[in-house]
Parts: C-alpha cells; structure tokens; sequence
C-alpha cells in the first residue's frame, strides 16, 4: 500500500499552527493565556485533500496540568477543557483553512467522562473534518496519561478569508 501524498507540506501546516497559537497568545493576554501557551503541538496529519488544499487535518497537542487548572477536588476544571478545546480547535481550522482570520466559536459542546489530576499530561486530539468558505466543523478529545478518554468536544467556527 502506498502512502498517502498531500500538497501542502508538514513544514506548512505546522507554521500555520504556530502562527494561530501565536495570534491567541497575543489576543487574550489575560484569561487563556496560561493554558493555552502550554499547549504543545505533537503532530499534524491531513485526512484528506483536493486540487491543490488540505480539506481536513486531526491536530495533536500534549498539555500538562497544573495546579492553577483544577478545582478544589484536584483535578482540571471544564473551564480549562473548555479553553484547550476552544483554542486547539481554532489552531486546528487554521491548519486547514489557510489564511482563515477573525477565527469564533459559534458552537463549542464538552463532555466530561473522567477526570484528570495535578501533574498529568494528557493529549488533546482535535480533527478538523471540514471547511467552507466561512465554517469549520471540528470534533475533539483529550485522554490522560493511561489513554482514558476523559472530554470529548464537537466545534463550529466562523472564520474570514
């Protein structure tokens, strides 16, 4: 079996991943700021392509939880879920959507399975499944340290090329 090829390349997607985390770091200094900038890109993988462009990617992060993330029960608070997801999936669009600008959540559903405590890392795991001229529809994941599945999400963004 042949690997699949895909026009843009890894080197590409993952600049516009950078350039994305970057634009959300300087843009919401104060609130996201903190987990946000401990996402860490692992891995970029286009699910699938036309003509000349990438029309999905599943977008993989690492994120270590700290105490500043939990709850009084010690583990990561849906706040925090909620932010990783929001801005893993504005990352994730970006990738797919290149030069997609003014990037909004106009849908944003997360569900809690498990919990996860002060000192894990866990991985984030969002799939942009497809882009229009102005919408993303992404779905997502995070999992702990033992490959529990903890969160699942399903996101829609509104975004300007």
């Amino acid at each position: 079996m042949t690997a699949l090829v895909f026009p843009v390349s890894n080197d590409e997607l993952t600049r516009r991943a950078d350039t994305c985390q970057k634009e959300l770091l300087a843009a919401n200094v104060k609130l996201t700021t903190p987990p946000v900038s401990r996402l860490r890109l692992q891995s970029i993988v286009p699910t699938g392509s036309k003509g000349d462009r990438i029309t999905g990617a599943r977008v993989t992060f690492s994120f270590t939880v700290e105490p500043s993330d939990c709850n009084t029960w010690g583990t990561i608070h849906g706040g925090c879920v909620f932010t990783i997801c929001n801005a893993a999936g504005k990352i994730a669009t970006a990738v797919v959507a290149n030069g997609a600008k003014n990037i909004v959540s106009t849908d944003l559903t997360t569900n809690y399975l498990a919990g996860v405590t002060v000192g894990s890392t866990v991985v984030v795991e969002i799939e942009c499944l497809r882009t229009t001229k102005s919408i993303g529809f992404l779905r997502g994941s995070i999992k702990d340290d033992k490959d529990t599945l903890c969160y699942v999400c399903v996101q829609n963004v509104s975004f300007e090329l």
